[in-house]
């Protein structure tokens, strides 16, 4: 089974400061709920975050369970997952690809997690609100632990270091 946290904090222009940047770097994981749905392919932990000068606040948190039509077949990217991700999964093991632009389509895949292994993707991107013209960023964390669902915990993404880590920092990327 593989579970998948997709971690997004968003934040705008007056905390882009080094201050506050390392307040943005200390977050990496985050607990998952306690309730959790039943086994299936991927448990998926989707958590938005939101920055202002005081605190970084969860503002929405939502765990759900797909089956193996979650995965990336090729074609058009309606999945559960950001459109920067393509999860596939062959020879019992998952294949995670990253995509440095969000609509072109063309994937490398970063990480071949086999069980018990932990993959880290950390990528940013901005964008604009639509109606105010106000610029956002975001940072995008995300876990994957492949494991059995009987090692399902709230504290599973806690592990300090990931086996594989691939990130995507240097440029902010549009949406």
């Amino acid at each position: 089974m593989l579970f998948a946290q997709i971690i997004t904090l968003r934040y705008c222009k007056d905390v882009r400061y080094p201050v506050f940047a390392a307040q943005r770097r200390a977050v990496r994981f985050w607990a998952l709920p306690q309730e959790i749905p039943p086994e299936n392919e991927i448990l998926l932990h989707m958590v938005y975050l939101q920055q202002d000068p005081e605190q970084i606040a969860c503002i929405h948190s939502m765990v759900k369970a797909y089956g193996a039509d979650a995965f990336f077949d090729g074609g058009y990217h309606p999945g559960p997952f950001p459109a920067r991700l393509a999860v596939t999964k062959s020879d019992g093991a998952y294949h995670i690809g990253y995509c440095g632009k969000e609509h072109d389509g063309i994937y490398s895949n970063k990480m071949h997690l086999q069980m018990g292994e932990y993959g880290r993707i950390i990528y940013n991107q901005r964008g604009a609100y639509q109606y105010t013209g106000i610029w956002y960023y975001d940072l995008t964390i995300c876990n994957f632990v492949h494991a059995s669902y009987a090692e399902c915990r709230q504290k599973l993404f806690y592990r300090k270091e990931p086996d594989v880590l691939f990130e995507d920092l240097r440029r902010l990327r549009y949406c």
